[in-house]
């Protein structure tokens, strides 16, 4: 027989519970790499914003100011011109604004006139010296040197056209005028050939007219694109010839 041992028997210790590994700490929201990555490409995003912006307004500025330095140099050159073609104009006409200049204004009534067989009112020797003044009148601009007026002014090469085309129109209007100032005074003196001359001088006239009124367009275009104000009224009186 097994003999029992005196005494308490001892109880059985519960399990514990498995000890638990270390908890990590989740990184604070500022130090997490994706929130690093975006903050970092967005400041990117920002930097190059800031730099094209700034460069963008550089740009413009330095266009700005080479506009104004060619706008400036354009200006010389319409004015050197201007002080020349308007006065020119003024001594066979009137100038006044934007209207086409009125150049021998006595010229188209005494064509009429004689194309009715009525008074023109006018005298052949009027006529002759009217002529004279209109060649006179071409001359000066013809022998006007544009080319060192307006070169090497800001104008590219179709503005150099139109400014050269311009002047060239003017001068062969007043010549055309002249033309037809002459053969208006031969209508007067030679009765019996007047309308078959004054049918010549009014084709003569409406040429020239025509020509000056392109001519004078074109230059008010130019003109008003490099900023030169139009004309005052300057010239003959309303109505006069000569």
């Amino acid at each position: 027989m097994a003999i029992k041992g005196k005494g308490k028997t001892k109880s059985k210790q519960p399990a514990r519970a498995p000890k638990r590994g270390p908890v990590p700490v989740p990184k604070p929201f500022a130090q997490r790499t994706w929130v690093r990555l975006m903050a970092t490409f967005i400041a990117g995003v920002f930097l190059v914003s800031m730099c094209w912006w700034v460069w963008e307004g550089l740009d413009k500025n330095r266009n700005a100011k080479a506009a104004a330095a060619t706008r400036a140099q354009q200006q010389q050159g319409i004015l050197a011109w201007k002080a020349t073609l308007e006065p020119t104009l003024s001594t066979v006409g009137t100038v006044q604004g934007s209207a086409t200049p009125q150049v021998a204004a006595s010229l188209a009534p005494a064509i009429d006139a004689i194309a009715k067989g009525t008074d023109p009112g006018v005298k052949a020797t009027d006529l002759d010296t009217l002529a004279k003044q209109l060649d006179h009148a071409a001359s000066a601009l013809e022998k006007f040197t544009l080319t060192d007026a307006i070169g090497n002014h800001g104008f590219d090469l179709s503005q150099t056209d139109v400014i050269t085309s311009a002047h060239d129109e003017v001068a062969a209007g007043l010549r055309s005028l002249a033309v037809a100032a002459r053969l208006t005074a031969l209508a007067i003196a030679s009765p019996d050939q007047a309308k078959a001359l004054a049918a010549e001088a009014q084709r003569s006239s409406d040429t020239g007219q025509s020509l000056i009124q392109h001519g004078w367009t074109k230059y008010e275009n130019i003109a008003a694109a490099a900023g030169i104000p139009l004309p005052a009224f300057q010239g003959l009186p309303s109505g006069s010839g000569s």
